[in-house]
């Protein structure tokens, strides 16, 4: 009779054994596919991107901040971005708003137009960076005077790099230094960050944040993105 006890208890506890072994089997292996999983996302190969497509943007902006005295202000912007060549894009911008210092608000608007270099694409084990440089002409309407000081025509340099995360994640980290060009003086430099998330090869979503270290002016901005290619 121990001995039929001894057996039964054998085969039982070598049931829950194996049961054990089977789970921690299958948890193992969750887990490695997961790991895998995010592995081929944050390695990707080809990936959506704002440099190199065909899109539309539309958005709007909050400023916040100042050097002197606080602004704060509301902007529209309409953008389109066309590939110049398999290294190179046009990008257009127009921007309408308002400014506001001490209780008084004053209009704001601006055009420009960039031509955007972007170079091979840069892959590593964690992300693909793709490098850019730019450079730009516009026109700026300033009724307030806070950003150049003056109207009328402007340059501009740029020079950041996208970072692609997944095909669909992206993080894009810029800077632009520009200024008028009836006075060489009247400069300022801005820096920032954006994330792009492509939903699907048509609709996109885009957070950008700039900051100008002159005016000391913070920007923040929502876009939606309508690609058709």
């Amino acid at each position: 009779m121990l001995n039929i006890f001894r057996s039964y208890s054998n085969f039982k506890f070598n049931r829950i054994e194996k049961q054990i072994y089977q789970n921690l089997f299958q948890v193992m292996k969750i887990i490695s596919q997961a790991t895998l999983f995010f592995l081929c996302l944050s390695s990707p190969l080809h990936s959506k991107s704002r440099l190199g497509e065909y899109f539309l943007g539309f958005g709007a902006f909050r400023a916040g901040g100042g050097d002197v005295v606080e602004v704060k202000g509301d902007s529209l912007n309409l953008s389109a971005n066309s590939p110049a060549s398999d290294f190179a894009d046009f990008a257009l911008s127009f921007n309408y708003g308002n400014l506001e210092d001490n209780a008084t608000e004053h209009s704001l608007w601006s055009l420009n137009l960039n031509y955007v270099m972007h170079f091979n694409d840069i892959h590593t084990s964690a992300a693909m960076f793709n490098p850019y440089a730019g450079i730009g002409l516009g026109y700026m309407n300033d009724a307030s005077g806070m950003i150049l000081g003056d109207d009328g025509m402007t340059w501009a340099l740029q020079l950041g790099s996208e970072v692609a995360f997944t095909e669909s994640l992206s993080m894009n980290f810029g800077s632009s230094f520009f200024g008028l060009w009836k006075d060489l003086a009247q400069t300022e430099f801005s820096a920032g960050l954006g994330v792009t998330w492509w939903i699907n090869e048509t609709h996109g979503m885009a957070i950008d944040y700039d900051y100008t270290f002159g005016d000391k002016i913070d920007y923040l901005s929502l876009s939606y993105l309508y690609s058709w290619r």
